[in-house]
């Protein structure tokens, strides 16, 4: 089975710029997407939706915001896990366009003690060798191991595989607990490293490096020059990506963790999951909201993955 896990999800409020400059200092004009929840996990189960792979999403939510959560979710999946947290879950404002991603994100709640406690049984009970659990997102106001003490405690000694995507100090301490698949960009790789990264050769080099501290696989995203794969096995490899319009970043990091996903689950080959994982970030960069299936399988035959190691 695969799991996701969002514990600072929110309730996002969008404003599509529309191709506008933002203005800074003056009045801006976007049009309204409404209102719509968000969270890394969340957009991870989602885009699976619309690959075709069923999941359980687990959430943390609370108050009037976490029932309207709690209402949208339960209209699109069969089973939900929902985690009690102490007040009401957070609402974020998304300024979004062909070359505006602008987030505003205020704290998320603290997961109640009860929360944690049902965390934990609900991962002792369920999660089973082989299955695919999924660790996306900040951390709200819990303790900055959180996700290091879940992969040490439930998930490693059931030999799960753990994708970890955050950031911080969430993602440094993760990483010890030698997660399955971590997906920095340029930014964050170089934080983990503590050197600077300037170009290619210096993503392949220090990619090399940070498999020493931990991750099993590395996914470093590099935007619209694709990305770079160190895998398991040690083998490195170049993802090229699709060509087309970019309409908004949100939640293509995400859709290229589904893809590989998908992928895995379907016991493609490692270049194949790659392949999916690229199309199918490019197909939500390329939608006004996540990208649909079809779009997927008409952008995979543009993306090559060539092995270099």
């Amino acid at each position: 089975m695969i799991y996701s896990l969002t514990l600072a999800p929110a309730i996002d409020y969008t404003l599509d710029m529309e191709g506008h400059h933002l203005r800074l200092n003056g009045v801006n004009r976007p049009t309204s997407k409404g209102l719509s929840v968000g969270g890394k996990g969340i957009k991870v189960s989602r885009m699976l939706n619309n690959l075709k792979i069923k999941s359980i999403p687990i959430i943390a939510v609370g108050g009037k915001n976490g029932k309207m959560i709690i209402d949208i979710m339960s209209k699109e999946f069969e089973k939900v896990k929902y985690l009690p947290v102490v007040g009401d879950s957070r609402i974020d404002v998304l300024i979004t366009g062909p070359q505006i991603d602008l987030r505003f994100d205020p704290p998320a709640p603290k997961i109640s003690d009860n929360g944690l406690s049902s965390l934990y049984s609900f991962f002792e009970k369920n999660i089973k060798e082989g299955d695919i659990v999924v660790l996306a997102g900040s951390i709200g106001q819990e303790e900055k191991d959180i996700y290091a003490k879940l992969i040490k405690n439930y998930l490693a000694p059931k030999n799960v595989y753990t994708f970890l995507d955050t950031s911080g100090d969430a993602l440094a301490l993760g990483i010890k607990e030698k997660p399955f698949f971590i997906k920095p960009n340029e930014e964050e790789l170089s934080d983990l490293i503590n050197k600077e990264v300037t170009s290619e050769e210096d993503i392949i080099s220090a990619g090399m490096e940070l498999k020493k501290h931990g991750p099993q696989s590395i996914l470093v995203t590099m935007g619209n020059r694709g990305a770079y794969y160190f895998s398991k096995d040690n083998h490195i490899y170049h993802c090229s990506t699709a060509v087309g319009k970019q309409i908004s970043a949100v939640g293509a990091g995400d859709s290229s963790i589904a893809g590989f996903i998908k992928g895995l689950t379907e016991g493609k080959s490692i270049e194949e999951c790659l392949a999916y994982s690229m199309a199918a970030g490019s197909a939500t960069a390329f939608s006004k909201l996540l990208g649909s299936y079809s779009l997927f399988k008409s952008l995979l035959p543009q993306i090559h993955i060539t092995k270099i190691k």
